[in-house]
């Protein structure tokens, strides 16, 4: 089984894969990035993630990685060459070469995370695409058919903007974002919770199909698929009419295929 890992800037994500027949996930966890949880303090709770699902930690036979946090992937490495000792790959670090063209201005700025969504989505036979990945940041990716990796947007995630809201303000209170449908009232608030919730959720919701709308504007992009990833995908599926797929596990996929690519 092959274990893919996604460290992001918030949580960390740990998926196990079968490989035998198809690519699909036996189980995930998330724990929340914190670079100085040693290898000492990552495996235990691995160990006890692997216990609760019933799965014997020796049955992974190699490992695939992403990282966006440096600290974070030092941490992981340790783990690995500690307690683990199995074959590795690590996007931008020992797999330098995806396989697919990076068009931007400095090819190294590109994040792991978003090469191997491109990557991804040609191996799923869904490119030319546009990404929305939901994450710490909101992320709108430019995939060409052949899987090249063309640029993109970077905005502040919708937690993050939670967050600021609520450490800016004085009186206004922490919320949740919940998704706000089937209410034709609910783009107005009545008191100071639902309408922080409604500027999040709606306002959120306009960003996104404004800025697919202002890609798809240029004639080559127009006929783009959108592809949408993230944890938060989910919660704005019914309320964005431009998103034609949901991957919630992207850039696992594209870490599982890209071990299976590369293995040999």
């Amino acid at each position: 089984m092959i274990l893919a890992i996604d460290c992001g800037n918030t949580n960390t994500v740990f998926a196990l894969y079968t490989t035998k027949k198809q690519i699909k996930q036996l189980t995930c966890w998330r724990i929340n990035n914190d670079t100085k949880r040693t290898a000492d303090l990552y495996y235990p709770w691995l160990l006890k993630m692997f216990e609760v699902s019933r799965l014997d930690i020796k049955s992974v036979t190699g490992i695939s990685i992403a990282s966006v946090v440096p600290e974070t992937l030092l941490n992981i490495k340790s783990l690995i060459k500690k307690y683990l000792n199995v074959k590795t790959f690590i996007v931008n670090e020992n797999v330098l070469d995806l396989g697919i063209k990076v068009n931007i201005d400095n090819p190294k700025e590109a994040g792991a995370d978003r090469l191997v969504n491109s990557y991804a989505v040609e191996k799923l036979k869904i490119s030319p695409a546009i990404i929305i990945d939901f994450g710490t940041a909101t992320t709108f990716d430019i995939v060409g058919k052949d899987g090249s990796y063309n640029g993109g947007i970077i905005a502040p995630g919708v937690n993050l903007s939670l967050e600021a809201l609520y450490l800016a303000t004085a009186n206004l209170p922490k919320v949740s974002l919940r998704p706000l449908v089937g209410n034709n009232s609910s783009i107005v608030g009545k008191n100071t919770i639902s309408a922080m919730e409604s500027g999040i959720f709606w306002g959120y919701v306009s960003m996104i199909e404004g800025l697919i709308e202002k890609i798809k504007s240029v004639n080559k992009y127009s006929d783009y698929k959108v592809v949408a990833t993230g944890g938060l995908s989910n919660l704005f599926k019914k309320s964005l009419k431009s998103i034609d797929v949901i991957v919630d596990d992207l850039t696992l996929f594209g870490l599982v295929k890209l071990y299976l690519n590369n293995k040999n």
